[in-house]
């Protein structure tokens, strides 16, 4: 969504750059063309459409984020959106993230939810770069150009495979550290360094933890053992981690811990390794 009021610049800016996105959403359209939400007999719920759900989640997730700012860039895809922000916006997208979150939480703990409605499951991958916009004549908007667009989508996409639903790069929580240390609303958990497909320098991510989650406590009390079992992890002591990681998945319920130990059986069946250092190469988006 362009606002013509606000002028893009063509030379690179340091941005923060989100994408959120709608998880299951393939799903969610399959079930809704086979009829899982039309009315049930005797029921007095009138027929919840697929369009009405898409309006929802722009309504409880996207909608202050891409309205609320004057000098917000953002870019609708559907189900997803991307927002593209000045760099001294760190608290303003985290009093948003807060509030977006919680707006969700409430939508979905309404008793119609997976019955007449689904439930609204949000992913959102943050990062900082440079970015320019350039003008586009074919549909007369700017576009934003630069590395960490790609960077943020694919921190997104990543969300779901650490069990993490707001997935952050080193360089945002660098630029947000000071409001998420100091606020109890918010916490963070470190989650791996890796290289992000197509890329070729190691980011570290890190989850912002949000008290409006209900397994808020749960992962702040797992970060003790999953920093052990990390740290073994880099010393290539596969076993060891393995134990460690299964079970942060078994007592916290953490899918993290089952992703991290099955990288351990996968590195522990390869062939040694010295310059290991704990950096792990992404395959997938």
């Amino acid at each position: 969504m362009e606002n013509s009021a606000v002028k893009f610049p063509s030379e690179k800016t340091k941005r923060i750059v989100m994408f959120c996105d709608l998880r299951n959403s393939t799903d969610i359209l399959m079930d809704f063309e086979q009829g899982i939400y039309c009315d049930i007999e005797n029921s007095g719920v009138k027929t919840f459409t697929y369009a009405e759900f898409i309006m929802d989640v722009h309504e409880t997730s996207y909608k202050e984020l891409y309205l609320g700012h004057e000098n917000t860039y953002a870019e609708i895809y559907g189900d997803g959106m991307m927002g593209i922000f000045p760099e001294d916006n760190a608290k303003y997208i985290l009093e948003n993230v807060y509030r977006l979150t919680k707006r969700m939480r409430v939508y979905n703990d309404s008793s119609s939810m997976g019955v007449f409605k689904p439930r609204i499951d949000i992913g959102f991958g943050i990062t900082v770069g440079a970015v320019s916009f350039v003008y586009y004549p074919l549909d007369k908007r700017h576009h934003p150009v630069g590395r960490c667009v790609h960077e943020a989508a694919r921190i997104e996409g990543l969300s779901r495979l650490y069990d993490a639903r707001v997935l952050i790069s080193d360089r945002f929580f660098k630029f947000a550290e000071g409001y998420i240390c100091t606020d109890q609303r918010f916490s963070y958990r470190f989650i791996d360094r890796i290289i992000l497909k197509g890329f070729r320098e190691p980011i570290t991510l890190f989850e912002l933890l949000i008290d409006n989650d209900p397994r808020f406590e749960i992962k702040k009390n797992s970060m003790k053992e999953y920093s052990e079992a990390y740290s073994r992890y880099c010393r290539r002591e596969w076993e060891a981690a393995k134990e460690l990681f299964q079970k942060i998945y078994q007592e916290y319920g953490l899918g993290i811990g089952s992703v991290m130990a099955k990288r351990c059986d996968i590195l522990s069946n390869s062939p040694s390794n010295p310059g290991w250092n704990g950096i792990w190469n992404m395959k997938d988006k």
